[in-house]
């Protein structure tokens, strides 16, 4: 009987997802989908407060704080475009931090990377937001122009639901915390043994059978 030599060994990628899921990794994907709720939630009162103000109003605060009245109406829907946009834009992005949970969880690095830069972002902007908000309101007491800016401020202001500044406040501090602990836990050890491409497995020769 001849006899035929066995094949070499060789190797094969390790099966997907044989490395357990790390808590850090877990709790990440959770905390994005927390951004993505608190994105839509800001969303809606963006839009729930700009809708339910009375017809005219933003134009005839502008009126009153000396800006001409053609000015005044194309200020006016310049504003209400630009709350409609920012919303809009906030439920894309929410819609894109669920897609970035569901990967970060399947243990994709382009996932994680974006994740990263989204993050970076948010945290440079939310925070910046959140430090000169005093200072902001500061700056608007200035007549440029001979328009009175703080007029224009307090008058948007207590046309506003009194809820909403409160409301925007809180959920400001939680995309901040959110954002900032998601990239934190994935640069840990454990999700960076999660994220890392498994190495190639050795399979034995195989010996044929009399």
């Amino acid at each position: 009987m001849s006899y035929t030599p066995p094949p070499s060994g060789y190797l094969v990628p390790a099966a997907p997802g044989s490395t357990p899921r790390p808590a850090t990794v877990s709790v990440s994907a959770l905390l994005l989908y927390v951004v993505s709720a608190a994105l839509l939630i800001s969303a809606a009162i963006s839009v729930y407060t700009f809708a339910s103000l009375p017809e005219g109003l933003i134009e005839d605060i502008y009126r009153d704080a000396g800006i001409d009245s053609s000015v005044a109406e194309t200020s006016a829907t310049a504003a209400m475009i630009g709350a409609y946009i920012g919303a809009a834009l906030y439920a894309v992005l929410a819609v894109f931090f669920v897609v970035l949970g569901l990967f970060v969880n399947k243990g994709k690095q382009w996932a994680r990377i974006t994740t990263w830069v989204l993050g970076g972002i948010g945290l440079c902007c939310i925070g910046f937001g959140l430090a000169f908000q005093g200072i902001g309101s500061s700056l608007s007491s200035s007549n440029a122009g001979g328009i009175d800016q703080q007029e224009v401020t307090e008058r948007m202001a207590e046309a506003m639901p009194g809820w909403t500044t409160p409301v925007s406040t809180v959920l400001s501090v939680v995309l901040l915390l959110s954002m900032l602990a998601v990239i934190i836990m994935l640069a840990l050890p454990p999700s960076n043994a999660y994220f890392r491409k498994p190495a190639p497995e050795w399979t034995p020769p195989a010996y044929p059978t009399v």
